[in-house]
């Protein structure tokens, strides 16, 4: 299987699209496991206080 990833939008701003090309139809999705992982990102190391300023969640837009 063979997938391409594209982004859109502004790192720091309100949405940063992302478009997923490959994936097998009728795929599911289990959310509340990617947002649970996006939470656990917020408590690593990063460069700054902004990961544990931003608040990341995943929706289907």
């Amino acid at each position: 299987m063979s997938l391409r990833y594209l982004t859109a939008g502004e790192t720091h701003g309100p949405q940063l699209t992302a478009i997923i090309e490959g994936l097998p139809s009728n795929l599911q999705l289990d959310f509340e496991e990617l947002n649970f992982q996006l939470h656990r990102r917020q408590k690593g190391h990063g460069r700054g206080r902004r990961m544990q300023i931003e608040k990341d969640t995943a929706n289907i837009v």
